[in-house]
């Protein structure tokens, strides 16, 4: 063995040892007093990149978890303020039915009926300017996705968060353009000169003018079907059909007779003694699908036209069945026998409507103005949709049946942060609910039209009697508002609390995997602690051993 004194191999290498022991065990100690692997990052460079990432979107999530919650919130603060709307119209609804009741009323109660409307459409209006949460207000119209539009021309404007939630999208002013006017369908009937041709009792014509209509009764049906001022109805100049029984309002089904028209799948019964002016007016207020109405210069022709424009309908929407009986009015020869007759139309009696064609320009969407093209509604051609964008338009059948344009301001509505990384937003369009925006189209009227619930009360809708337009008018505004509830508690409930369930979900699993790379694990890193604190006690031994060697010199120098 050699022995030198000027360098301590053993004692360097028991130093050494020491040092890597004592870093090992300030390395557990700071592990275990801190309960992190990673400390620093010389810890581990690339798991400390991923964790902190995973930090950056776990604390992403919980903030989008506390938005999305304050939206509920804000939102369930929206549809209660529509809840007390809905009661305030359903009382209004009850007023207008009270005030109708002419029979009993005097002209004090329907004045009171008048005030109490008034008011609660004052109610109503004050409820829309005043529901706020914070400072944001709710219901004016300031979250719409699109306003400042002609409510004549555009009843209602759907925007969706397709397009309200684009991080390229900008409000802007819009032009709505119908370039192609919508056109309804109508029922044209047979020719003058070959409706016998059909071999029915009971036939439809055309008149001169291609868009009235006449109905025809064949044969020995004519003698006992109808009654026209109290005499059975004439032959025409081709003596075997009876013409002209639509006319006028003393124009009636005779005794025994009967007739059932059906609209558009609903079907309507009469009986003797009713006119065929209170036939067609019963009609028509009871459905909405078709207008029948008296027309031509001497009133002898029926008009059918589809009222919604497009091609939607069919010659199979009007059917009709007369049965008759013995006539014994006083007023008329007595007339015997029976019959029955049914009307049905050929495909070649109907004339198809036309789509209206309509575009969306100057939408703002990457910094540039975009045409947004709309596609009409099959069923009415004055619903103008872009699925694409969330878009769905209900026009005035005025408007869609014209070339025209109109302006609209397009906004990002109520806009919400719901996810953790940009461009994780949704949007809901929440409408304004003002009285001069409820009720939009309710009255159907082209003249002496109730325009919004507003109006009932500057027309003073109950005094004039106008109690029809009243209740069809409430009506809209009933359905306006639940469905801007129903859209809300869809979003609610579909977006927003579906969301939060994710957000939670994920967010749980990205601190589980954040957990794995970062936390230090207490069962294994003791272990180790105590391994390490043995070998750096080892190693302090040693080195005092090592310490120790150099002095067997001492031995060989005779000391």
């Amino acid at each position: 063995m050699s022995l030198r004194i000027n360098h301590n191999i053993a004692s360097i290498n028991g130093q050494r040892n020491l040092a890597r022991n004592d870093a090992a065990v300030g390395r557990s100690l700071e592990r275990l007093s801190s309960g992190l692997k990673i400390n620093k990052a010389s810890d581990n460079a690339a798991g400390l990149v991923i964790s902190e990432q995973m930090r950056a979107q776990i604390s992403g999530l919980k903030q989008a978890v506390d938005n999305s919650e304050t939206a509920v919130s804000m939102v369930q603060t929206a549809e209660g303020a529509l809840d007390e709307m809905n009661s305030l119209l359903t009382k209004m609804r009850e007023l207008a039915l009270h005030a109708a009741n002419a029979g009993t009323n005097d002209v004090s109660q329907v004045l009171a009926d008048q005030k109490e409307l008034d008011n609660a459409i004052d109610s109503i209006t004050r409820i829309a300017t005043t529901t706020q949460f914070g400072t944001k207000k709710l219901l004016d119209g300031s979250l719409a996705g699109a306003n400042n539009y002609d409510t004549t021309k555009v009843y209602r404007f759907d925007v969706g968060s397709d397009l309200m939630a684009r991080a390229d999208f900008k409000g802007s002013a819009a032009t709505l353009n119908i370039t192609t006017a919508g056109t309804k369908t109508s029922i044209s009937g047979v020719n003058w000169s070959d409706w016998t041709a059909y071999g029915r009792d009971f036939a439809l014509a055309a008149s001169s003018d291609a868009s009235n209509l006449a109905f025809f009764l064949k044969g020995s049906m004519s003698a006992f079907a109808f009654t026209a001022g109290g005499s059975a109805i004439g032959t025409d100049n081709i003596g075997e059909t009876a013409v002209g029984f639509f006319s006028k309002a003393d124009n009636y089904l005779a005794e025994g007779a009967s007739l059932t028209v059906t609209v558009a799948g609903k079907d309507f019964t009469f009986g003797a003694s009713e006119s065929v002016a209170d036939i067609l007016s019963s009609i028509n207020s009871q459905q909405s699908d078709y207008t029948l109405g008296l027309a031509g210069a001497d009133q002898e022709c029926c008009s059918i036209v589809r009222n919604k424009l497009g091609v939607g309908g069919s010659v199979g929407d009007i059917t009709m069945r007369l049965t008759t009986g013995v006539k014994t009015s006083p007023q008329a020869a007595a007339t015997t026998g029976t019959g029955t007759g049914s009307l049905s139309i050929a495909t070649t009696c109907l004339a198809r409507g036309t789509q209206a064609v309509a575009s969306l320009s100057n939408v703002s969407i990457g910094g540039a103005a975009t045409t947004i093209n709309l596609v009409a509604d099959t069923a009415d051609a004055s619903i103008l949709r872009s699925a694409g964008y969330g878009i769905a338009i209900d026009a005035s059948n005025a408007f869609a049946g014209a070339i025209g344009t109109t302006s609209v301001n397009l906004n990002k509505g109520a806009l919400f942060q719901i996810g953790a990384n940009a461009n994780q937003q949704t949007a809901v369009d929440i409408k304004s609910v003002k009285a001069f925006d409820l009720g939009l189209g309710g009255d159907s009227r082209t003249t002496g039209r109730i325009e919004n619930l507003a109006s009932l009360k500057s027309r003073q809708s109950l005094v004039n009697g106008d109690f029809k337009a009243t209740l069809q008018v409430i009506d809209k505004a009933i359905d306006d508002v639940t469905s801007m509830r129903g859209q809300l508690g869809a979003f609610q409930a579909n977006t927003l609390e579906t969301g939060l369930n994710s957000l939670r979900v994920t967010s749980e699993n990205l601190t589980a995997a954040e957990s794995t790379i970062r936390d230090v694990d207490f069962a294994a890193e003791s272990a180790e602690f105590t391994k390490n604190n043995i070998l750096m006690q080892a190693s302090n031994s040693m080195l005092a051993q090592a310490n120790q060697q150099p002095q067997g010199v001492l031995s060989l120098l005779g000391r």
